[in-house]
């Protein structure tokens, strides 16, 4: 589990709703991305899936996965107090590799490589946690997953379309 999503359950008894992705916090992505079918990614606990396209094919597909979810009326929760990192120990062969605490502690990036089927990863997660008007207090995901071989290659449009979400997904406080 999310150890943010956790937190909100735990402290706050509240419920996490997973949103779809709306038309203001959509983004154009990368050129070399497209878009998984949005009811796939639903599905897969996703409000938006990014795959890179690449031929031929690689054994792992790049990729970055957007998660929208609201909490009711509780307040936002404070990232920076939380050991978000967490999230990745029980990978594999997990390293963590950076760990940022910003905007007051409301939002978290944090950098990981782990072993999933013999293929080693990268993985960049921010966090985002926020009050809205219409839902009460919310939490966005940006997670992105590569090949550690291809994160050179990748990692510039990976924190482009990061600034991207992160400009389209507003706090108000």
């Amino acid at each position: 589990m999310i150890s943010a999503i956790e937190y909100a359950i735990v402290n706050y008894g509240a419920t996490a709703k997973l949103h779809a992705v709306t038309a203001e916090l959509e983004f154009i992505p990368s050129v070399f991305w497209y878009d998984m079918d949005p009811e796939a990614a639903h599905q897969a606990s996703a409000s938006r899936v990014l795959l890179r396209a690449e031929e031929p094919t690689p054994p792992f597909v790049a990729n970055v996965v957007l998660q929208y979810f609201s909490f009711g009326e509780v307040p936002p929760i404070p990232l920076g107090s939380l050991d978000t990192t967490l999230d990745f120990t029980p990978l594999d062969g997990a390293e963590i590799l950076g760990h940022q605490v910003l905007d007051d502690g409301y939002r978290c990036v944090d950098d990981a490589e782990y072993t999933s089927g013999g293929i080693d990863l990268r993985v960049r997660r921010t966090q985002l946690s926020y009050q809205m008007a219409d839902f009460g207090s919310a939490l966005a995901i940006y997670t992105a997953t590569t090949t550690v071989a291809a994160w050179g290659d990748v990692e510039r449009e990976i924190i482009e379309m990061e600034e991207q979400w992160q400009t389209r997904t507003t706090r108000i406080n």
